[in-house]
């Protein structure tokens, strides 16, 4: 595997497990706040890979704040026994997010990763970044002052916010490019509207999910694709199903897919819990994936079978 698909790899894991790891946040929310209390899972090609933890806060004015904690588990500590944590703060204003500040630790293996940057107005002020020296490093595309304008950090990506009054279900909530800046690279994420699916929870949130597909673009400080990278990334099969944050005007992921040349990248909550402002009401008959795919299915027969009978 090269570098280039490494390092993609390694930052789509940690943003996963980061965005949908969850964490016991201690105490109750307060006045105004609505936070979430969650634990997530990852596999790969259906075995257990890594597992992670995030604490998520919101208040009624839009400032959030985020602090995840990920580890590698299972067969994959045979290639790489890593940890990581980060942690960001924002504001989600309108059908925008602003960010304010992040830090990231990667930890464990030959390149250890530390992160800290500051935001004001969309424009990254401060950044600090570990210097790392993977093959072809030194050939990667020419970062300029403008790659630091205008965008957001990477958990900030998977924070969707939804204008007061726009039902959070609402196709267009994923129409949008986050436009993002990791401390080396600067990317695009696209995501369209991909489908609304029902999830139910064991431990906490059941009710429906945004799902969002996702597309992955490199704009500067990347090594150069070779025309098989290339076609790899641009059929790469990357969603995101988000769900409410409460009664907040935020989204946040439930489920990320990601492919991979092995099989499917999988993290998912098990565990989902809301509390403070209004939580969103669960379905009277949630379904899952595969109850939705029946549902297809039957409905397609259902059809055929009309059809012949004319």
């Amino acid at each position: 595997m090269t570098a280039k698909r490494r390092t993609f790899r390694r930052g789509v894991v940690m943003a996963g497990l980061g965005a949908l790891a969850a964490a016991a946040l201690p105490g109750t929310a307060g006045a105004g706040e609505a936070t979430v209390q969650a634990r997530y899972s990852a596999t790969l090609a259906g075995f257990p890979v890594g597992s992670g933890s995030l604490d998520f806060a919101i208040d009624d004015g839009g400032s959030y704040r985020a602090s995840v904690d990920a580890r590698i588990s299972g067969l994959a500590t045979v290639v790489a026994n890593r940890t990581a944590s980060a942690s960001a703060s924002g504001r989600a204003q309108g059908d925008g997010i602003a960010s304010r500040g992040y830090s990231l630790a990667i930890d464990g293996g030959s390149w250890p990763n530390h992160v800290d940057m500051g935001f004001s107005g969309g424009t990254v002020t401060q950044v600090s970044a570990t210097e790392l020296r993977f093959p072809g490093w030194d050939r990667r595309v020419p970062l300029k002052p403008e790659h630091k304008r205008g965008v957001i950090d990477p958990l900030a990506a998977f924070v969707i916010a939804v204008p007061p009054g726009k039902d959070a279900m609402n196709p267009s909530n994923c129409n949008h490019t986050a436009r993002v800046f990791d401390g080396r690279v600067r990317y695009d994420l696209r995501m369209v509207y991909g489908s609304r699916m029902e999830v139910q929870g064991r431990e906490g949130y059941s009710g429906p999910a945004l799902v969002c597909a996702v597309n992955y673009r490199p704009i500067a400080g990347y090594r150069p694709l070779s025309p098989q990278e290339e076609k790899f990334e641009r059929n790469l099969e990357f969603s995101i199903w988000f769900v409410p944050a409460g009664g907040s005007n935020v989204m946040i992921p439930y489920k990320v897919v990601v492919g991979t040349p092995v099989g499917l990248l999988q993290v998912y909550a098990h565990q989902f819990d809301v509390k403070g402002l209004r939580t969103a009401e669960a379905p009277t008959e949630p379904a899952t994936t595969g109850s939705v795919r029946k549902k297809r299915r039957a409905a397609l027969r259902a059809e055929a079978g009309a059809d012949r009978t004319q």
